[in-house]
């Protein structure tokens, strides 16, 4: 046997320890819920004005930000939203790349937030249950404080009405129905964050 066949088989039984170290590890971790917010609708007062725009808008937007937003050196994603939204990338365990894909369908909620409801997801070749694997990307994954990782009912919820923008602008989604098309948001300026002072 050369060497180079010795030193291949060496780094294959070390990614199959590895591999089965991490199989094990989330056996072991019994999946665990953030603590989800209120989703009690309330109305805001100030000046609305309604958005429509369509799938690809809205993919191009989510993977301008996402890596802002997704804050790991130890992952990378990609979204595809098309008459589902998939999330491709990879995670890293032990430095090894292991690969992630994930699809889900949107559930707007009456206050405006969304839930992602997983329909499929796997990491790598392990066949476990996708709440666990769920806490396991929750572990890994630094999130903002508006998306919350429901692992024991398999779901992400994005509290989009939480979201902070420049002028403190708000909104909420009224419609995301990818099968027509019909994506829907409407943003509010509230009046508490309107400057009324005026130059003398």
């Amino acid at each position: 046997m050369t060497t180079w066949h010795r030193r291949f088989i060496l780094l294959a039984l070390i990614n199959g320890v590895l591999i089965v170290t991490l199989f094990v590890f989330l056996l072991l971790t019994p999946p665990v819920s953030d603590a989800l917010p209120d989703p009690t609708y309330q109305e805001e007062l100030g000046a609305k004005f309604t958005v429509e725009t369509t799938k690809s808008d809205l993919n191009d937007l989510i993977n301008t930000y996402i890596n802002q937003v997704l804050k790991t050196n130890q992952a990378n994603f990609d979204v595809i939203v098309d008459n589902d939204i998939q999330l491709n990338g990879e995670l890293y365990a032990f430095g090894v790349p292991i690969p992630l894909r994930v699809t889900m369908d949107p559930v707007v909620m009456d206050n405006g937030d969304i839930v992602l409801k997983m329909n499929t997801l796997s990491l790598g070749l392990l066949d476990l249950p996708r709440g666990r694997i769920l806490h396991y990307i929750n572990r890994q994954v630094e999130t903002p404080d508006w998306l919350y990782f429901d692992s024991e009912n398999e779901q992400i919820y994005l509290a989009v009405t939480s979201i902070e923008i420049d002028s403190n602008l708000r909104f909420r989604v009224d419609a995301l129905d990818l099968s027509t098309d019909s994506i829907i948001f409407t943003f509010t300026v509230p009046k508490s964050g309107v400057d009324t002072t005026t130059n003398e």
